[in-house]
């Protein structure tokens, strides 16, 4: 059994300082994504992390017992956009747009996951399953910082990595992203840990 070690190998880009933002490079690799719109408490966003983790699960499994590969199925994270930004000062989590996704190791390929995906919709049966996609992503150089406690939150977190973004030289690019560390069904409200990341440029 040939074992890919995906949260050692990628340690730097899955740890944060809640203290102390700081820059990474996050490079491309293969992922499970799903898109939706709309409250993140709602019955599409749960639906949506459900299909997520179905067919990363049926990977999982299916590279174990078919291949001899083994590797962890990685942290949820999830990119947030709104048409208008004021959606999310105002709280209209209705509007809100979200991408789901789920880091894969390299050998996984299209093919694999176009596979998985039928798998796990066959399983599912008449269950909502909201589309899963394969997709390489890259942010390139980013800052992220730890957040501690509920999402609702992460204000002073998110305010306090823009501060670092501009007294270093850099802008803001791409889209917000979140990577939950925590469990919130299991987790203290108050014990959940979520890197705040934000890709950025350096400024001419």
């Amino acid at each position: 059994m040939k074992t890919i070690d995906l949260k050692r190998e990628r340690k730097p880009l899955y740890t944060a300082s809640a203290k102390k933002p700081s820059l990474v490079d996050v490079p491309a690799m293969n992922c499970l994504m799903v898109d939706g719109i709309g409250d993140p408490s709602g019955q599409g966003f749960l639906e949506a992390v459900g299909s997520l983790y179905s067919v990363a699960y049926t990977l999982k499994f299916t590279f174990k017992k078919e291949r001899q590969i083994d590797y962890p199925v990685m942290a949820l994270e999830g990119l947030w956009d709104a048409k208008d930004i004021t959606d999310y000062q105002k709280g209209r989590r209705d509007r809100w747009e979200w991408t789901l996704f789920v880091g894969l190791p390299d050998v996984v390929t299209k093919k694999d996951v176009a596979q998985a995906l039928a798998a796990a919709k066959k399983k599912a049966a008449s269950s909502p399953f909201p589309e899963v996609r394969f997709e390489r992503f890259a942010e390139g150089p980013s800052a992220q910082v730890m957040h501690i406690g509920p999402y609702a939150k992460e204000a002073p977190t998110i305010e306090a990595l823009h501060r670092f973004v501009e007294e270093h030289g850099f802008s803001l690019r791409g889209l917000h992203h979140e990577i939950y560390l925590g469990d919130p069904r299991r987790a203290a409200p108050d014990k959940l840990k979520t890197i705040i990341r934000h890709p950025v440029t350096r400024k001419k």
